[in-house]
């Protein structure tokens, strides 16, 4: 009995770490973990937002609205987010995104679309 208490207490770590690096991997060297955005999306250019507000914050947000959009980088000094262009929405995509166009300046995807209370999160483009 000792001895197979023994075996089990040797092989323990073994079983242990070999399960671990079955579930562990390292990301490919010829694509980073996080790429980088390399150009803006301009005017002309379709892309979604996503919105998680309640149903008046729904109501707010209507076809051909225009939201006035932010750009928000913690490197920036200032306490006031930058204006970086204008969206106009186009269509409703479920509960929670719409299609926009820009209409005004350069936008990056993870900038914030503003009307009125509702602020909208700019996901992708397309």
């Amino acid at each position: 009995m000792k001895k197979l208490l023994l075996l089990l207490l040797l092989l323990t770590p073994l079983l242990m770490t070999s399960s671990l690096y079955a579930v562990t991997y390292t990301f490919p060297k010829e694509r980073p973990a996080y790429p980088k955005v390399d150009g803006a999306i301009v005017t002309g250019s379709r892309l979604y937002l996503f919105h998680n507000s309640t149903q008046e914050g729904k109501n707010d947000l209507n076809i051909n609205d225009t939201l006035v959009v932010y750009r928000e980088s913690p490197t920036d000094s200032s306490l006031d987010p930058q204006e970086t262009g204008k969206v106009r929405i186009l269509s409703t995509l479920g509960g929670k995104y719409y299609e926009a166009e820009v209409i005004e300046g350069s936008i990056q995807p993870g900038s914030l679309a503003r009307k009125g209370a509702v602020i909208c999160f700019i996901t992708s483009f397309r």
